[in-house]
């Protein structure tokens, strides 16, 4: 009888190991199941990153996502990754900033099941830059950069919390109670942007990058040049040289950096300001309080 016993232990634990593999899997597929259940929300820019949370709130039915890598800056040349590439298949909303941005999507939308809303769509478009980027010429017919700029970005706000109403009408009013507060919020630091800027000394301004200029403009300021600085780009000389021109008339006209960019050109007189364009990992009102203080700053 003991060696029956000796004999049967090893099947007794195969299908012991079967069962608790069974229940495992079970678990995992269950949990897969109830994952596919909740909307599916992605964001390809910070902003729509951190306006989808505000908006989505304590929603647990919803889940967001958000392109693996496109919080380290514009998305000039951005590659998906695998896991982007399963996410977007899996999209039930995708909310893009528009405006020339995911041009590196052109190919891939069609194929998609998601409802694709252009946050951008309905605002007045910039002229965009010719500028080389990573060994390669890019000729943009947009500035893509809307967030930047306060009131632009609370129209933003308000298509996304429109089309999570729309997708998921049983949350409509959370989704809409969240996006008012969030855009009063914008607009509130729009407005403490502007206060900031009427103190200064002059609105003339020198931008150093795209991304500056629809913020510039929505709080006051007036870019009198603009010069483009990219992670390998450097400025022509006639650019230059407009610059000095603008800073010979005026010489407390501000020097307007973007954060993800280095500060190059320190030797040209004028204040030097080193703003944060929200575009990375950062949250866009944190980013844009910190904007407050600095203009503050340079009008004391």
């Amino acid at each position: 009888m003991k060696q029956a016993v000796r004999h049967y232990a090893p099947v007794a634990g195969l299908l012991a190991g079967i069962v608790a593999v069974s229940a495992l899997l079970t678990l995992f597929t269950g949990s897969v199941g109830r994952q596919k259940e909740r909307l599916q929300v992605m964001t390809t820019v910070a902003p729509l990153r951190a306006a989808a949370m505000a908006v989505i709130g304590d929603v647990d039915e919803v889940e967001l996502t958000h392109l693996s890598g496109s919080g380290s800056g514009c998305l000039h040349d951005y590659q998906l990754s695998p896991a982007d590439r399963l996410a977007l298949q899996q999209a039930d909303l995708l909310l893009l900033n528009g405006a020339g941005a995911e041009a590196f999507l052109a190919d891939l939308l069609p194929t998609l099941s998601a409802t694709t809303v252009d946050t951008s769509a309905g605002l007045t478009l910039l002229c965009g830059d010719h500028h080389d980027h990573e060994g390669h010429h890019h000729e943009e017919s947009v500035n893509e950069h809307v967030w930047t700029s306060p009131t632009y970005y609370a129209h933003q706000v308000e298509r996304v919390t429109a089309a999570l109403c729309e997708l998921d009408p049983a949350h409509a009013a959370t989704y809409t109670a969240n996006g008012k507060a969030y855009a009063a919020r914008v607009r509130d630091v729009g407005e403490r942007l502007r206060q900031a800027v009427a103190k200064l000394p002059t609105t003339t301004c020198v931008t150093f990058h795209s991304s500056l200029i629809y913020f510039a403009q929505d709080i006051g300021l007036t870019p009198a040049a603009t010069l483009q600085i990219g992670e390998d780009a450097g400025i022509s000389a006639a650019d230059l040289s407009a610059a000095q021109q603008v800073l010979a008339t005026q010489p407390q006209a501000l020097l307007l950096y973007d954060s993800q960019y280095p500060l190059r050109y320190e030797a040209l007189t004028g204040a030097a300001v080193v703003l944060d364009t929200a575009v990375t990992d950062s949250d866009w009102l944190a980013a844009m309080e910190e904007n407050v203080r600095k203009l503050t700053e340079a009008g004391l």
